[in-house]
């Protein structure tokens, strides 16, 4: 009896993350541009740390130790399910929260560019990281999925929560 009360309140406690996920998802917000010229690209400094970056759900291992030039346009949380707006040149870079197991694009995007690596894990703010350059005017719709990021062994929810953004560039 006391199993059966732990595995339902395990399940509760899963049932309102996904709910709270959905909400916040939900709740989106018009991206703002920073700055009004393109900036250049530099390349990133990727470093492999083995199991890093999927222990904390980015689709890879590569963990980048120094940022390249500036995003224009930053996409996080609050702006998830929504349209933000880029110039062509400009850098948008998506940051999506560790603890949830990240898939998302790995080529280029209609009029954007995907920088390489894709996904990666960036340490200081805790986030797996994608960036684009804006290559020509245009909307582009991208698309990211949220999983449960489960522990070998532990009772995990089976829920794909779709993440869409869309960047229309003019």
């Amino acid at each position: 009896m006391g199993i059966v009360r732990g595995v339902r309140r395990k399940i509760s406690v899963f049932i309102g993350l996904f709910v709270l996920l959905i909400f916040l998802a939900a709740c989106g917000s018009a991206g703002t541009t920073t700055g009004s010229q393109p900036q250049p690209t530099s390349a990133a400094t990727p470093t492999a740390t083995q199991g890093y970056g999927t222990v904390n759900g980015c689709p890879n291992n590569t963990v980048v130790t120094s940022l390249p030039s500036r995003a224009n346009v930053t996409v996080t949380g609050e702006k998830f399910n929504a349209t933000v707006n880029a110039h062509p040149g400009q850098v948008i870079e998506i940051r999506l929260p560790f603890g949830h197991k990240w898939t998302g694009p790995t080529s280029s995007q209609g009029k954007l560019e995907l920088q390489q690596p894709v996904g990666f894990a960036w340490k200081a703010d805790k986030v797996c990281i994608w960036r684009f350059v804006a290559k020509g005017t245009g909307t582009t719709n991208l698309m990211f999925h949220s999983q449960a990021l489960c522990k070998p062994g532990e009772v995990c929810p089976m829920f794909i929560t779709n993440v869409p953004i869309t960047v229309k560039v003019k």
